[in-house]
């Protein structure tokens, strides 16, 4: 079996300069990095299922605190919102944790919102926000 001593074993590697920190830390599954890429600026604008895709695939999942609200938020994991008009583009949704059935409690936060605040939050194990 598997067990304390055996994640405690670092098998004396401070006496050749390996940091058994790095080694003890949690992996890294995902990095996320808390800026609108170049490819997002231009995907924001096409109401298409790919940049949908695309735009989801890095926001999903991820969670935030809205400082006006004092709520806590998910990206919504299944849809981002397309809207029209003068501030048009991709929106990511986000699911209030505290009533996370109720679909009334979404809010729609622009890519730049987002980005700002999961930056701001600390996440999941295995997420790195750059």
């Amino acid at each position: 079996m598997f067990g304390d001593d055996d994640i405690n074993f670092d098998m004396q590697l401070e006496r050749f300069d390996v940091d058994t920190g790095a080694l003890k830390e949690p992996a890294v599954e995902r990095i996320f990095r808390a800026w609108v890429k170049d490819w997002e600026e231009e995907a924001r604008k096409k109401n298409d299922y790919v940049e949908e895709a695309r735009l989801l695939t890095k926001y999903k999942g991820l969670v935030f605190n809205d400082p006006d609200s004092g709520s806590t938020f998910s990206v919504w994991d299944r849809n981002i919102e397309f809207c029209r008009g003068r501030c048009n583009g991709w929106f990511v949704v986000g699911v209030s944790a505290d009533k996370p059935d109720d679909e009334s409690c979404n809010e729609p936060f622009s890519l730049e919102m987002a980005c700002e605040l999961i930056g701001a939050t600390k996440q999941k194990e295995g997420v790195k926000v750059l």
